[in-house]
């Protein structure tokens, strides 16, 4: 008990001494630097003003219990397994692991719509080294329609988490499915997840593609080992697993993502009845980030502050707030940080825009201001000049190669802390988000500025 209570009060330690440390980084850049300096109160001199928006119930519980399966759950069998995988490779004949090219290939992806977008460019290359193959795609039923829109030539494959008898029925069908369909390899590009482990190996493909990690049951079921470098960018990374296939990716761009001629017409419709005209520039701002980490999300009062000085600056501009049904009430509350005289500039279409709409209307947009999120991706998807917000993640690893994207980013001391094997996201800050306060709005007023000057010349 000694050592345990040892152990947590290093760890409160730890963190007593990070604290101090962005203590001192803000009070050095805020002498330093011309940036309008954020207030400093609460324990530690670390602001208080910032806070997380609610999670909207179902879906963050139900991300929960997901997380808490995979590991208590997860484990265990994928221990079980590995270990009859060990076992069986020592006793049977070995098998032959080959891509005929006219056989089923198979890609698993199931968190994160933007980690599907950054994978459109391996599926887009599998597709082109094997046309003949039946390429099969598995994923959540949350992320039908992105894939849909991909247009991609894969045999899509969902898998139901609205219930837990849902769950398994889709779980048993696909593996079924994959069964039947004799699947040669199988991609497992999702991050050290067990389900997704387990998955591959139910499907007993003689080539298992999956990150490697220095554990028994994940080295135990993976027949092809991948090296997850957190120092290259995710579609690099993605782009390893397709040599494993021997697939060379040779355009690293996403997919542009057609929403339909419906789509767009019904955006513009709803645009004009807000008052919008097509000699109007649009920027659009999304203050949310999804229930994978709202650590990533900047303060809504922030948000307010860089909005209010563009529409003052540029008479010719509106905003679009975008977002999710469940994200609507947060977004509108930005409203009431505006000056009245504002307000009537400031569409909000969080909940009111499907995902094709969304994606039609990124299309008219004149730039996009955004934190790291999955809509960050679509944009980057369909071409449009943006400025993304980072703090918990890195955006060396997790941002779109494209050429029209600013990036913000302070490297803090305990960042990254999203996507760490190591970490789990606000580990060092209680969840306070130092890194993302850190961020004047100046900063990033500067970037939006730099957006809409090439959008006026273009």
């Amino acid at each position: 008990m000694a050592d345990v209570n040892n152990t947590t009060r290093a760890g409160k330690d730890l963190r007593r001494s990070y604290k101090e440390t962005a203590q001192e980084l803000v009070v050095e850049k805020a002498s330093s630097s011309k940036a309008v300096p954020r207030v400093l109160t609460g324990r530690q001199g670390v602001s208080r003003g910032f806070r997380r928006p609610a999670r909207p119930g179902s879906a963050a519980r139900r991300l929960g219990i997901m997380r808490w399966v995979d590991h208590w759950v997860g484990l265990p069998l994928c221990f079980f397994f590995g270990l009859s995988a060990s076992l069986m490779r020592a006793v049977l004949p070995k098998r032959k692991r080959r891509i005929s090219g006219k056989g089923t290939l198979a890609v698993l992806k199931f968190f994160g719509m933007g980690t599907i977008v950054a994978a459109s460019p391996l599926l887009r290359a599998i597709r082109k080294k094997y046309p003949e193959a039946r390429l099969v795609f598995v994923t959540f039923e949350s992320n039908r329609i992105l894939v849909e829109k991909l247009n991609l030539g894969v045999d899509l494959r969902v898998i139901r988490t609205s219930s837990p008898l849902k769950f398994v029925f889709d779980v048993l069908r696909v593996i079924f499915y994959l069964r039947v369909w004799n699947v040669e390899a199988v991609v497992d590009l999702e991050f050290f997840s067990r389900f997704s482990t387990l998955l591959s190996f139910a499907s007993w493909a003689g080539i298992r593609v999956g990150y490697h990690l220095n554990d028994f049951w994940r080295n135990s079921l993976v027949t092809h080992p991948i090296y997850f470098n957190y120092f290259r960018n995710l579609t690099d990374i993605f782009c390893e697993a397709g040599r494993q296939l021997d697939v060379k990716v040779e355009d690293i761009r996403p997919a542009r993502i057609d929403p339909g001629e419906q789509a767009e017409a019904s955006v513009k419709q709803w645009l004009q009845a807000k008052g919008w005209t097509t000699d109007r520039r649009l920027l659009g701002v999304n203050v949310n980030a999804s229930e994978l980490s709202y650590e990533r999300s900047w303060d809504i009062k922030r948000f307010a502050a860089v909005i209010q000085e563009v529409l003052q600056r540029h008479e010719d501009l509106d905003v679009v707030l975008t977002g999710s049904g469940g994200e609507r009430i947060y977004a509108e509350s930005l409203l009431k940080f505006l000056p009245s005289s504002l307000r009537d500039r400031v569409f909000v279409a969080a909940g009111e825009w499907s995902l094709e709409e969304f994606l039609a209307g990124l299309l008219l947009l004149d730039g996009f201001l955004t934190n790291d999120s999955g809509p960050m991706h679509m944009a980057a998807a369909q071409g449009t000049a943006m400025v993304s917000i980072w703090g918990p993640t890195r955006p060396g690893f997790f941002a779109p190669q494209s050429d029209t994207h600013r990036i913000v980013w302070d490297d803090y001391p305990c960042s990254p802390c999203v996507g760490m094997f190591t970490a789990f996201e606000g580990m060092w800050c209680d969840h306070e988000g130092w890194c993302m306060q850190e961020i004047a709005p100046q900063t990033v007023i500067d970037e939006v500025e730099h957006i809409l000057e090439n959008s006026k010349d273009g």
